[in-house]
């Protein structure tokens, strides 16, 4: 299992690039800014997908455990089921949003070809879920599924939805691209957001969305961060990645650390959109695994907390 010291070494990290970002934000953004950038495209389209897999892995992991774990109530058994639906049925819809949304390819036209093909690459890690914690435990996968589901659904909605509906801070690809609309901190909102939505605007024939108000917090950062908890948790599944959880921890925060510089480098979004969204995520997580720890509802046999605090 992963030592609290490590959760504290990634927040501090994330706290430190929050803080810096807040007085550099655009200074760092104009060093490196490079407009279509095929890497940064790229991993706006598909950077997420590990998310979602993680996502319908436990989708399918969902169901096979509530059938199976026979002294789950009526109303938790439907809970499941209800989760078990809505995370594919989301990494289906979101993963068909990605590739051509104006942060990937800027192609309508490659929604419903993705949208069928996710349906059956998102229904193949169901499946392994399915197959995977069908052979386990399962009252104590069902525990850790919840987990991972809850803190899908808590810190995903934030990063992705929630705070972007309050703070409309405009991107750093349309602040250059428009020259009408000046730099905003991650605190401000653009004040004529409305003017861009209620009314028709283009700009160099293309039409101004929403989405270039949404940059705080980044939602494709904190996707990357839920790595942080999928891998570690897979020690759970697959029995050969027992004592490597800290390992798995740390290269989920690599690639978190690439997919925040990536969203910079396209001009998406700011060291603090990056670092809040990462953020929210790994706080999440970090009260959601302590909570399921300390009980004992997750690691039943190997956790220990005395042992724990002895080496802390």
């Amino acid at each position: 299992m992963i030592k609290k010291r490590h959760f504290y070494i990634v927040i501090g990290i994330l706290l430190v690039g929050f803080i810096i970002g807040s007085f550099v934000d655009l200074q760092l953004n104009m060093a490196i800014y490079s407009d279509r950038n095929m890497f940064g495209i790229i991993l706006a389209s598909f950077g997420t997908y590990p998310c979602y897999a993680g996502l319908s892995f436990a989708a399918g992991g969902l169901l096979v455990t509530s059938v199976k774990k026979k002294d789950l109530n009526v109303f938790l058994r439907i809970v499941s089921w209800g989760l078990a639906a809505l995370g594919y049925g989301l990494s289906v819809w979101l993963g068909s949003k990605d590739v051509p949304s104006v942060n990937g390819f800027n192609n309508e036209a490659l929604e419903m070809p993705f949208t069928i093909a996710n349906v059956f690459v998102f229904l193949g890690f169901a499946a392994l879920g399915f197959i995977v914690c069908n052979k386990g435990d399962e009252n104590k996968l069902w525990t850790a599924l919840m987990v991972m589901a809850v803190v899908f659904l808590l810190a995903l909605l934030p990063t992705s939805f929630l705070i972007k509906l309050v703070i409309h801070r405009p991107r750093y690809r349309y602040v250059v691209r428009s020259g009408e609309v000046g730099f905003c901190n991650w605190w401000q909102t653009f004040k004529g957001y409305s003017e861009y939505i209620d009314e028709s605007h283009t700009l160099y024939g293309v039409d101004i969305t929403k989405e270039e108000f949404k940059s705080f917090p980044s939602g494709h950062s904190g996707s990357a961060a839920i790595m942080m908890m999928v891998l570690p948790y897979m020690s759970l599944f697959f029995n050969k990645l027992k004592g490597k959880e800290t390992m798995l921890f740390y290269i989920g925060f690599g690639w978190t650390l690439v997919m925040m510089f990536s969203r910079m480098l396209v001009g998406a979004h700011y060291l603090t959109d990056t670092c809040m969204g990462a953020l929210i995520v790994v706080v999440v997580y970090y009260i959601g695994h302590t909570f399921a720890t300390s009980k004992g509802l997750i690691y039943k046999e190997e956790y220990h907390p005395q042992e724990e605090a002895k080496a802390e």
